[in-house]
């Protein structure tokens, strides 16, 4: 990884990306997701103004990078390198996921479980094709936004810190990741640990193929799949809890 310095913006950005969010996703957390019930529309008005703030938020970040003159290859925003450790990484992202969807729908045991805490994990997911077609526009925005503020930004700031060392680096994208997964806490505790883990093997993509682009790509597809998963199952889910309740 590249060293570069950083100024007085890139410190006021960390405070904003490493203080401020985490106590404004303690304050929004105040408000249980099982007392959330969506009217119609509500998602699709909070999949657009999550995509519009992930935009707005990594075009502030962008620039902040380029004000010093760093370039946008610095940050990451060019083709990946291959090599055989990136091809299991991406592997192990998927087989991660998979195993993920596994132990959550495999067996109609974990599938009730998974149904009783639909209000949290599964509370933002779409539940029909209609909702989907714009959590699309959420999943793209989440792929390029986050990937850019969390990998190619914020590791980059850490690094500064920690040093290029290999202890250096694990520490940066340790501490990178840990964040990220705090930040979804609204999804529940079970699904932040399991996307801080999600966030490493995105994190090693990134350092060994040097490229947020293909980490935005895999990021996308990953949130893309998740939501289209969820209308399926959510109907499944939904069925086999009603002859029960009609029982």
């Amino acid at each position: 990884m590249t060293l570069f310095e950083f100024h007085i913006l890139d410190h006021v950005m960390a405070m904003v990306i490493c203080l401020i969010a985490p106590i404004l996703a303690i304050t929004s957390r105040n408000i249980s997701t099982d007392e959330i019930q969506f009217e119609p529309g509500d998602k699709v008005k909070l999949y657009h103004s999550n995509a519009l703030l992930l935009f707005v938020f990594a075009l502030v970040v962008v620039t902040v990078w380029r004000i010093p003159g760093r370039s946008l290859t610095g940050l990451g925003l060019t083709w990946p390198t291959w090599n055989p450790l990136v091809l299991q990484l991406i592997v192990a992202v998927f087989l991660f996921y998979a195993l993920d969807i596994f132990f959550q729908y495999g067996t109609k045991k974990w599938r009730e479980r998974s149904f009783k805490h639909r209000n949290t994990s599964l509370a933002f997911v779409p539940a029909d094709k209609k909702e989907l077609m714009h959590f699309i526009l959420l999943a793209f925005a989440a792929g390029i936004g986050e990937e850019i503020i969390f990998r190619g930004y914020l590791i980059h700031y850490l690094l500064y810190w920690t040093g290029n060392s290999q202890s250096g680096i694990l520490s940066a994208i340790t501490m990178a990741s840990a964040l990220f997964a705090f930040l979804h806490g609204y999804q529940g505790y079970r699904s932040m640990v399991k996307i801080f883990f999600l966030s490493l093997l995105f994190a090693g993509i990134f350092i060994y193929s040097h490229s947020l682009i293909l980490v935005m790509i895999i990021h996308a597809i990953i949130d893309m799949l998740s939501g289209w998963l969820g209308i399926s199952l959510l109907r499944q889910l939904a069925q086999e809890e009603t002859p029960e309740q009609e029982s």
